[in-house]
C-alpha cells in the first residue's frame, strides 16, 4: 500500500470516529449508563466519549509514526503528479464502517 493510502485510510478513520462520537453524543442521554459490549463494564456517556477520545488520539499517533511527524510527506498531496482516487476514498471509508467479525 502507498504511504498517500495509508495516510488517507487513518485520516479516514479518524473523521468516522468523529462522526460516531457526535452521534453518541446527540442520541444517548446525558444521564445514561453504558456497558461496554466487550468487557461488560457500565460507564457514564462521559467515560465513553473519553475512550473514544482515546482511540482517536491513537489513530492520530498512528497516523505520526507512519508519517515521520510529518517529514515523509511534503509535498504527497499537493504535487502536480498526485491525483485524488475518489473510488479509493469510498473504498476506504466502506471498509472503515464495514463492522468488524469476531
Amino acid at each position: 500500500m502507498s504511504l498517500a493510502k495509508e495516510i488517507n485510510l487513518k485520516l479516514d478513520e479518524i473523521i468516522a470516529l468523529k462522526e460516531e462520537l457526535v452521534a453518541m453524543e446527540q442520541e444517548v442521554p446525558k444521564d445514561a449508563v453504558l456497558t461496554n459490549k466487550k468487557t461488560g463494564d457500565e460507564m457514564t456517556l462521559d467515560d465513553a466519549i473519553g475512550i473514544a477520545e482515546g482511540v482517536i488520539d491513537k489513530v492520530k499517533e498512528d497516523l505520526s509514526v507512519i508519517t515521520n511527524e510529518g517529514q515523509n510527506v511534503k509535498d504527497i498531496f499537493t504535487n502536480m503528479y498526485y491525483i485524488n482516487d475518489m473510488t479509493e476514498d469510498k473504498l476506504s471509508l466502506i471498509h472503515i464502517s464495514e463492522p468488524t467479525r469476531p
